[in-house]
């Protein structure tokens, strides 16, 4: 969908981190964007819960593409009450991806690389899955049905989706650093960072040529939190002294949520072309964008 092309778009779970981005991506390039919220009071929003769902109100419109953002996000969230986030996550999900497909849309689906196992370095999009978490096995599960039954979906697996802004664990080292406090971080987890601005971009280009099949996107390689968080102090001219490095525990983070390898192979989706950029250029960029 080049700029300035006509056309209708669906984003479910329009106020999600990668589902913001995709709304604004998306009518910049000149779509029409439609965008769903669990959330009634959600202005402009369409109501869909796929806790509970109604789909009348998406029957009333056709859409060129749709992408499925909307999901429970949290591993732990998924561990604990596997029944309820499997009926979201999978069988409401593919309830509604079947009723855009009948209606001609074609389909991006958000997966993860926790279909992985973490054991493999750099897997492509043919090697074998073996999900060691409910969540993984979750989005593996809605992978082979869109492959059974033969939707015209775009499976996008990514790795680790980095905020334009400080949020989560980067907003707690850059806050404690800043006010002179130490942060621990694990020396023995890694991240293979990507942009929420790239993963929208990509999303885009393989609805716009109507891709199928599995791609992969994320960093060309991985770095481990401690480094991120040294590479944040030196970025930010923050005392590196405070960074201190921790190995974690069982109890602290399962290793069912924990990879040896978190990097994924990205050469399939790099002949889009689109970019596959260093861990540590992603976080040089992110970093040098936070507040002073």
């Amino acid at each position: 969908m080049e700029q300035g092309k006509s056309g209708r778009a669906l984003v479910v779970g329009g106020d999600s981190l990668v589902g913001s981005e995709l709304k604004v991506h998306c009518r910049k390039l000149g779509l029409t964007v439609d965008a769903t919220s669990r959330r009634a009071a959600t202005p402009g929003a369409v109501f869909l819960d796929l806790g509970d769902p109604d789909f009348t109100a998406l029957q009333r419109g056709r859409y060129d593409v749709a992408f499925v953002c909307a999901a429970v996000t949290s591993m732990q969230a998924c561990q604990s009450d596997p029944a309820r986030s499997r009926r979201i996550n999978v069988d409401n999900t593919l309830d509604l991806m079947r009723r855009l497909a009948d209606r001609g849309t074609h389909l991006v689906f958000l997966s993860s690389s926790q279909v992985f196992d973490g054991e493999t370095p750099m897997p492509d999009e043919a090697a074998p899955t073996a999900p060691k978490n409910e969540y993984g096995a979750q989005k593996l599960a809605v992978e082979e049905a869109i492959e059974r039954q033969k939707l015209p979906v775009t499976v996008l697996r990514v790795t680790k989706v980095l905020a334009d802004r400080p949020v989560g664990v980067f907003k707690g080292w850059f806050e404690a650093l800043a006010k002179g406090q130490a942060v621990q971080a694990a020396t023995n987890m890694a991240l293979s960072p990507v942009m929420v601005g790239d993963v929208a971009e990509a999303a885009e280009r393989l609805a716009a040529g109507r891709h199928r099949g599995v791609w992969h996107l994320g960093s060309s390689d991985d770095i481990g939190y401690f480094d991120a968080a040294r590479l944040m102090a030196e970025t930010r001219r923050l005392p590196i002294s405070l960074v201190q490095g921790e190995e974690l525990t069982e109890a602290q983070v399962p290793a069912i949520y924990r990879h040896r390898y978190v990097t994924l192979s990205c050469e399939k989706i790099a002949s889009l072309p689109m970019p596959v950029r260093r861990a540590r250029d992603i976080l040089d960029t992110l970093f040098a964008g936070f507040p002073r």
